[in-house]
């Protein structure tokens, strides 16, 4: 038998990439709006979602804490605007990844404060919807440029 390496291109189709978009343009409104409702709908309702941020104890599974955590966000700012730059996506079947930069822009306690992060999501498609099922919100250390480690 003959066994060669398949190697599959998992470039997304122009449709897929639409609809993540999409999704992030109704990320990022739901967020701004601190509409907790819209933005719970973006996600998948199983208990095994992962969401993770750029806290120390940011790191929720399932839906019942992942509404707790955007509660937590939303309570704790007075004003949020989420920007996505340099978006990249890619797809295989039904599942889905982006990677982009996103810029935090939150007021807490009258203070503006700009958190310039990264940012991936997995999507799955289930009943022609688009839903996410992975998101890791990171902000980078503060390590010179061209050094691997913050010393």
């Amino acid at each position: 038998m003959n066994h060669k390496n398949v190697v599959k291109k998992m470039e997304a189709s122009k449709d897929t990439v639409k609809v993540v978009h999409e999704i992030l343009k109704q990320y990022a409104q739901a967020y701004a709006d601190k509409d907790m409702e819209s933005i719970i709908k973006l996600f998948s309702p199983d208990p095994d979602l992962v969401a993770i941020g750029a806290g120390r104890d940011e790191w929720v599974k399932g839906p019942e804490e992942l509404k707790k955590g955007f509660q937590r966000d939303m309570t704790q700012a007075d004003d949020v605007k989420v920007d996505f730059e340099n978006v990249t996506v890619s797809s295989s079947g039904n599942v889905a990844w982006a990677s982009a930069q996103m810029n935090l822009n939150v007021k807490v306690e009258g203070q503006a404060i700009t958190m310039p992060g990264r940012v991936s999501f997995v999507f799955e498609e289930r009943n022609n919807k688009w839903l996410i099922n992975h998101l890791h919100f990171s902000v980078p250390d503060e390590q010179e440029e061209g050094k691997s480690y913050p010393v």
